[in-house]
């Protein structure tokens, strides 16, 4: 068996509520409903695009309060997400893993502590604080379910080799990269923003 990742059925999921876009953690409790009906799955090309699961997706905006800066980065073209390969990104994170996460009391704090660990170099790793959910039901984006956090560091982190390129960015140059037809962002960045924004101002 391949990689298992943590899904969740999406009819248990949005059984009391469902919503496009970004909804704040405290309009609706999503995570004790992952938490207390998670399973781990193998992550196939079916599984991909069988919305009836739903692949929760740790994302980690990282921010320099001291200067209301934002940790943007930018995919490097490798890798197995090639949809998202040069494009910018706000959040950090990945799949929930069963071969890393399964002994866990909590696999989404655990996921995100990891994933930080992972994609960047530096001390110390701030615990991320989640403050909301993504959710899009189109393309790709129909099979995932954005957890959204915040972890505030004043340290400068080193990009790890999947990135081609990251560092602290004005609330002014991600604006200004956001208007510029020619950068790509994922949609998760987008749909985030204006709540970081909202937090640095």
């Amino acid at each position: 068996m391949g990689r298992e990742i943590l899904v969740v059925g999406r009819s248990i999921l949005f059984q009391e509520k469902e919503f496009t876009g970004f909804l704040s953690l405290g309009e609706y409790d999503f995570l004790s409903v992952i938490l207390q009906n998670f399973t781990y799955r193998e992550r196939t090309d079916t599984l991909e695009h069988d919305n009836t699961w739903q692949q929760p997706i740790p994302y980690v905006w990282l921010l320099k309060p001291s200067t209301k800066q934002v940790f943007l980065y930018k995919r490097a073209v490798t890798g197995d997400e090639a949809r998202l390969h040069n494009r910018y990104s706000g959040g950090i994170g990945g799949h929930i893993d069963k071969d890393t996460e399964e002994s866990s009391v909590n696999p989404i704090r655990d996921a995100m502590m990891r994933e930080l660990r992972e994609e960047l170099t530096m001390t110390p790793y701030p615990l991320p604080i989640i403050i909301g959910f993504l959710k899009y039901h189109s393309g790709v984006e129909d099979v995932h379910f954005g957890i959204v956090a915040v972890a505030e560091t004043e340290e400068t982190p080193l990009p790890a080799d999947g990135m081609a390129e990251g560092r602290f960015y004005t609330i002014e140059e991600v604006e200004d990269l956001l208007a510029d037809s020619t950068a790509q962002f994922d949609p998760w960045t987008k749909g985030s923003w204006d709540v970081i924004k909202a937090r640095l101002t």
